[in-house]
Parts: C-alpha cells; sequence; structure tokens
C-alpha cells in the first residue's frame, strides 16, 4: 500500500500544481502537455481575430464606403450651388483615409488632400505637419526676439504687405493698413500681396479652398480695378463676409465693382496671379499673414494691430525727407491687438 502511494506521488511530481495530479492522467498525457497549451493559446489568437474582425467592420468604413461619404458630405455641404466636387483614389494612410478631392473646371480645377477618420465621423479638408509648425512657431519666436532690422531711406519708400485673405491677423493688418494707405498713397508705392503655395496648377493656400478663391478675387481686382477699390473691396469682405467669402458679390457691387469681371479674371488668371504672388512672396521671406517689408526690410511694426500711427510712422521714417502728410496724426485708440500670425 505504501509503495503504491510512493510510486502515485512519483508519477504526480507534476502535482506541484503543474498537471492534474491523477495517476493514469500524468502518466499517459504529461507529455502531450505542450502541444495541448500551444493548442490552447491557437484557439485564443484565432478567437481574438475573429472578434476583431467582427468589431473592425462594424466600426470602421471600407475604402469604398468611405468615398461615397466624402462625396456626399462635400457636394452636400461644403459646394456652393451649382458647383461640384470630384473624389478621386482614397487609400489609407496614418491611421486614416486619404482622399484625392477635385474642385472647379478647366484651368481652374484643383486637386487636394483631404482625410476622414476610419469610422466616417471626422472629415479633414486640411492637415497640419505638427514638426513643420513647430519648426515655423520656433523661427517665428527667434524673429520676435531679434532687434528691429534698420530701414533705408528713399525718396519715395516702397512698402509690400503680404497676407492671407482669412487670416485674422492679416486682415487686421489690412484694416489697420487702410487709413495709412488712404494718406500717403500719392507718396508711397504701396504693394500688397497673397502668400500661397503651388503644385503644378493647384494653389494651396493655408485655410483651404474658400481662401483660395478670395486670394484670387482679390488679385483680380487689384489688376483691374486699382489700388482704392481693393482696399475698399477688402475692408467690405473683412468686416461683412467671414471665412468664407460668401458675400464677396455684395462687396464688389457696395463699391462699384464688376462682379461677372472678377469671376472671369479668376478663372483665366487666378493661378497665374498666385503663382506670381508665390514667387515675391518666397522672395521676401515672407511665410507668415501679415508680413510688411519697408524698402525690402521686414518690420515688426506690422503687428501693432489696430495702430494705424504706428504703421504711420514706420513709414514716414524710411523717407529722405518726409512729407507733411506725415505731420497729421492717426488714430490709435482701437488698437488692442498685439502680434499673432497665421504661418
Amino acid at each position: 500500500m505504501e509503495t503504491e502511494k510512493k510510486e502515485t506521488a512519483e508519477v504526480c511530481n507534476c502535482e506541484k500544481g503543474e498537471c492534474f495530479c491523477g495517476k493514469d492522467f500524468c502518466g499517459k498525457y504529461k507529455k502531450f502537455l505542450p502541444q495541448i497549451i500551444g493548442v490552447l493559446i491557437f484557439i485564443i489568437i484565432i478567437g481574438g481575430l475573429g472578434y476583431y474582425r467582427m468589431v473592425w467592420k462594424k466600426n470602421n468604413l471600407t475604402q469604398k464606403e468611405a468615398k461615397a461619404q466624402v462625396e456626399d458630405f462635400i457636394n452636400n455641404n461644403l459646394m456652393q450651388e451649382g458647383e461640384k466636387a470630384e473624389i478621386g483614389e482614397v487609400a489609407k494612410e496614418n491611421g486614416m483615409f486619404k482622399i484625392k478631392v477635385a474642385v472647379g473646371e478647366g484651368q481652374q480645377k484643383q486637386e487636394i488632400d483631404a482625410y476622414l477618420s476610419l469610422d466616417g465621423k471626422k472629415f479633414f479638408p486640411q492637415v497640419m505637419d505638427i514638426a513643420e509648425i513647430k519648426k515655423k512657431n520656433a523661427e517665428q519666436k527667434q524673429a520676435a526676439a531679434e532687434p528691429e532690422k534698420e530701414v533705408p531711406k528713399a525718396e519715395k519708400p516702397k512698402v509690400d504687405l503680404y497676407v492671407m485673405s482669412f487670416c485674422p491677423f492679416g486682415n487686421k493688418a489690412e484694416d489697420t493698413m487702410k487709413s495709412v494707405y488712404e494718406l500717403l498713397k500719392n507718396k508711397v508705392d504701396f504693394n500688397f500681396r497673397y502668400i500661397v503655395s503651388s503644385s503644378g496648377d493647384t494653389i494651396n493656400s493655408l485655410h483651404g479652398e474658400k481662401e483660395v478663391a478670395q486670394n484670387e478675387r482679390e488679385a483680380c481686382v487689384l489688376k483691374y480695378f486699382g489700388k482704392d477699390k481693393w482696399m475698399n473691396f477688402v475692408a467690405y469682405v473683412n468686416k461683412n463676409c467671414g471665412t468664407d467669402g460668401a458675400c464677396w458679390e455684395a462687396g464688389a457691387k457696395s463699391v462699384g465693382l464688376n462682379s461677372a469681371k472678377i469671376s472671369a479674371c479668376v478663372k483665366a488668371e487666378g493661378a497665374t496671379l498666385m503663382k506670381a504672388d508665390e514667387k515675391l512672396s518666397t522672395e521676401a521671406g515672407a511665410s507668415g499673414s501679415p508680413t510688411m517689408l519697408i524698402n525690402g526690410v521686414s518690420t515688426k511694426a506690422v503687428y501693432k494691430y489696430g495702430n494705424s500711427e504706428e504703421y504711420k510712422k514706420a513709414i514716414c521714417d524710411a523717407f529722405n525727407t518726409a512729407p507733411a502728410e506725415c505731420a497729421k496724426a492717426l488714430s490709435s485708440a482701437t488698437a488692442t491687438t498685439q502680434g499673432g500670425s497665421c504661418n
């Protein structure tokens, strides 16, 4: 009897919790234990994958579904009446659907990359590159810390203002410049440019396709109707049209502009005008809206939004001999914002 117990104990030295302690089981199946464990793990993995696929299929769209959803959303919610976007290639990239979207016709047709979350709940018409934004912000802070560069003097100073049409800071700069322009327009060479980028025939602007369209309208006004009309048109849009330019035609009418001529110009020349401004802004190192150069030198005075007197002073200091107009004081009562730009 003792011998039998001893044998059972020896056989069940898998009896330390490593197997079922039974003489028959341990004796017969101990050698198959690794295989049994392997089968159990395999079953668990297969079951988990099945559940994962079930949840994935339930919560995320297929590429075909993503394309249909974006097409419906853009054309029924973002496009103006009579306009339609074409949805091209759809691919997964960086944990989202990357979707090619074409808008416009003929030479004005533009293709952009938009993004949709895999579950179809979030649409991103524009994606920000974190590293690039950090780099630009660091450069901006460094530039702000640097001392103001000395502006060379000239008989007739040249002032170049670079903006984006829907950048709130650029709009503040335009509004601040208006009274200065009206005071000194016959004494100073004022120029107004747009900060954009291009890829082939596609024009891109920081605030999306609607900003590209407004940039082009304003550039057309500048070309065909002059700086006075441009300044009044821009002031109207800044005050009344928000960030989509929807009321631009009312603005054109209010300042005596032919909206049909503006639209024709945009269609025929918009991209060309933007590429010309892109070249000039690149040469000037103007990447943030607003940027102001006086006689070719960038000035921090542009960030003193609402303070027309500071704008005037910076420009008048660039004359060899300041004209009588520079003695007139301009209002700075609305000066509320310092610094800030769109990059």
